[in-house]
């Protein structure tokens, strides 16, 4: 999957799994801003019984500025529901509907996810590298791109995407990839 398809869609969701880590939002936040540069208003959420309580995790999102929502309903069906961190029908994902269900992933592929593209590398440490590698294929990080963005995003986006990765790998000492 490259992230040029997800502009095929209008209505847009991106979704944490539910009681969302570090990489769960830093992915969903790099995809938002991504969709946003492109003139998309996507929204992130994540659903479950708790909203964000971890310490760390609160002053992530506090610091970072990063829009995540807890909810429990969409009060409409999105054109895309992406998935990041996480897999459709899991048992840590509040089921809610999309047209059309996306994933992007480290874990082991599920067979049985109902999700008709799927960007699944189980082989990388953390979601927020699979995040930052397509970002990059996407010519985000390009000079001429990069003129008209503020570096007070890219260091936002760069402190987001570490912080995940080094939660999600065990502060660096499970490293599966190059990438990351």
């Amino acid at each position: 999957m490259k992230l040029e398809q997800l502009l095929l869609f209008e209505h847009i969701v991106i979704q944490c799994h539910d009681n969302p880590d570090a990489d769960a939002i830093a992915s969903g936040y790099g995809i938002l801003a991504w969709l946003q540069e492109q003139g998309k208003s996507p929204r992130l959420i994540y659903g479950g019984k708790q909203p964000i309580r971890k310490k760390n995790l609160v002053l992530m999102v506090n610091c970072l500025d990063i829009p995540i929502e807890h909810v429990q309903e969409l009060s409409e069906e999105p054109d895309l529901l992406l998935l990041v961190d996480c897999q459709y029908g899991e048992r840590n994902v509040q089921p809610f509907a999309g047209k059309t269900v996306a994933e992007i992933d480290h874990h082991k592929s599920k067979a049985s996810a109902p999700s008709e593209w799927k960007e699944h590398r189980d082989n990388y440490g953390a979601c927020a590298t699979i995040v930052w590698d397509m970002m990059c294929r996407a010519g985000f990080y390009e000079e001429e791109r990069r003129a008209g963005r503020s570096s007070e995003l890219e260091e936002r986006l760069a402190t987001a995407f570490y912080y995940g990765l080094y939660m999600d790998t065990g502060r660096m000492q499970e490293l599966r990839h190059p990438r990351d």
